[in-house]
């Protein structure tokens, strides 16, 4: 009879660790979780948001040298040879050299400056939309 009874004890003790961990987590355990998760969600949008800044400025740089190009190709297309007054010049006539100028990544007009006969500069202001600043782009 001694044995029968501490049987069922074991049993009742194995019930009773069974409840209590089918019972989940604790709140403590929770807000462990989720401040782990929470810094490695912040780690990770560093990186992702640095590399999508990255290749913003690297978009930005390739179609500047591409607009450049196209600036070339008109000053050696017209006749006489001139520089166009805007970019949006390029997009008109009968054979037009492009069919639209893009933006920039960041939704701004590229910024063209001509000086003199020859020579213009094209840029981009960059994320903060203020010309003049550090992450203004320009072609590399």
């Amino acid at each position: 009879m001694k044995m029968k009874t501490m049987k069922r004890r074991e049993e009742m003790v194995r019930a009773a660790a069974s409840i209590k961990s089918a019972r989940g987590m604790t709140l403590v355990e929770i807000m462990i979780v989720i401040t782990i998760m929470a810094s490695i969600m912040g780690v990770v949008g560093v990186f992702v948001f640095g590399a999508i800044d990255r290749a913003n400025e690297r978009t930005a740089s390739i179609e500047i040298q591409q607009l450049n190009q196209l600036v070339n190709s008109f000053y050696l297309t017209t006749t006489p040879n001139r520089l166009p007054n805007e970019l949006e010049e390029m997009t008109q006539g009968a054979a037009p050299l492009t069919k639209d100028i893009p933006t920039d990544p960041w939704g701004n007009d590229y910024i063209y400056v001509k000086s003199g006969n020859r020579d213009f500069e094209i840029f981009s202001v960059g994320p903060d939309g203020s010309e003049g600043t550090e992450d203004d782009v320009r072609a590399e």
